[in-house]
């Protein structure tokens, strides 16, 4: 059977937040990066059992693993889609059950035993660490469920959890224990031993992935020379792995050395910005309270258009289809200021933005960002209620429009999440 080529059974699945379809084609050629961000989508959707995407056929909701041989990513149906799917891929496992398979009654092995103790051990001897504050392998209850964390402790005056990460734990676990970690405004650290990179192009197992993500695209590993250090040195000293241009790098870093993120989760080196966060940075420094200014708006537009691989649509269209104007409003709604604008507060932007009456075809867009960046307050206020119902008479861009590629491309976060996150540390 060697060589027998993976059969893709779900077609297309469809993204309820956006109405765009991703075909298994697009899934399967999708960069690490985003394919990470639909497999977390899809996780967190199926552990708040509300649907994210949904079979192109019947209209059940799937999630995207991988498949074990290949580690291509295909759709899978979730449990209770109809059998008489012509798509229909199977009856997977439900997130309880997984749970269950994975941990009851599970023994651990002495190796996670050891491990855990040495990183108590450690964690003891920094000076950094508050005093009788160490607690391995004991619950942590809260209102909001109980976990049991490999080690805890209070480092630089911060809750930090360490949890062991040896078997292949499934991602729904990993995404319940950051959860729960984030809603008690624990820091979190993912910790393997003695890895060994991949060879060049070669794939992680999939919960290395996994928490590679949740660590900004860096690992943390010990090893024993990193604990013969920790114990001369009499401070937590981890080797920090990390990629750049394929090839794997590592680095001895000190717990205390350690930049986090607002999720919790720490990272040594951050990885190479996006285009979009890099084009963004170059936007808003191009940007003052009059606009963004030529010849460096014309620069980025023909970029942007260039980026989107637009036929026939150069960087003064894009400016007489008030694309500029639309970016500073949205990265208005993002920050929580007025960018590129004299006005005084998001208030002032969006009824000001809205008068123009070629932009009311943006309102329903705008009305949805300003929802996902947390702005419902602005939205309520009257005069934008007024706004908004006016300019929704108008025929709306839709995301498969010029307008909702552009919004799609240049905002992927603020689509990819339904909550808006704020930082508790």
């Amino acid at each position: 059977m060697a060589g027998k080529q993976f059969k893709r059974t779900l077609k297309r699945a469809i993204d309820l937040e956006t109405m765009l379809t991703i075909s298994s084609d697009a899934l399967m050629g999708m960069p690490k990066d985003d394919y990470q961000i639909v497999r977390r989508l899809a996780t967190r959707a199926r552990l708040d059992r509300r649907p994210r995407y949904v079979c192109g056929l019947c209209g059940h909701a799937v999630y995207a693993p991988r498949e074990g041989r290949t580690g291509q990513p295909y759709w899978k149906h979730h449990p209770g889609a109809p059998e008489d799917c012509l798509w229909w891929t199977g009856m997977p496992s439900g997130v309880d059950v997984v749970s269950a398979q994975q941990f009851d009654g599970a023994q651990e092995s002495p190796l996670h035993a050891k491990i855990k103790n040495i990183v108590g051990e450690l964690l003891t001897a920094d000076r950094r660490t508050k005093p009788e504050s160490v607690i391995i392998d004991a619950y942590l209850i809260s209102e909001g469920g109980r976990r049991r964390p490999d080690v805890r402790a209070v480092y630089d005056e911060a809750p930090v959890v360490v949890e062991v990460q040896l078997a292949t734990t499934q991602i729904p676990i990993i995404i319940q224990r950051e959860d729960f970690y984030d809603s008690e405004a624990y820091r979190l650290l993912w910790l393997t031993w003695n890895f060994e990179p991949p060879p060049t192009n070669g794939r992680l197992l999939s919960s290395f992935e996994d928490i590679f993500y949740s660590h900004n695209k860096n690992l943390f590993s010990m090893d024993n020379e990193t604990v013969q250090l920790s114990r001369q040195r009499n401070e937590v000293i981890l080797r920090a792995f990390w990629v750049r241009e394929n090839l794997w790098h590592s680095k001895l870093v000190g717990l205390h050395e350690l930049n986090w993120l607002s999720s919790g989760r720490a990272f040594a080196v951050a990885p190479e910005p996006h285009w979009h966060e890099d084009f963004l940075a170059r936007w808003r420094a191009a940007t003052g309270e009059h606009g963004t200014q030529r010849p460096e708006r014309g620069e980025l537009l023909a970029e942007l258009a260039y980026k989107l691989s637009l036929i026939d649509v150069d960087d003064r269209t894009l400016e007489e289809g008030d694309i500029d104007s639309l970016i500073n409003c949205l990265l208005s709604l993002l920050d929580g200021h007025p960018v590129g604008s004299r006005q005084k507060n998001l208030v002032e932007v969006l009824n000001t933005f809205l008068n123009v009456e070629r932009r009311h075809r943006f309102a329903r867009l705008i009305r949805r960002f300003a929802e996902l960046a947390g702005r419902k307050d602005t939205l309520e206020t009257k005069s934008v209620q007024s706004k908004v119902a006016i300019a929704l008479k108008a025929e709306q861009d839709d995301p498969q429009s010029l307008t909702g590629r552009i919004a799609l491309t240049l905002f992927p976060e603020a689509f990819a999440s339904r909550h808006k996150v704020t930082d508790r540390r």
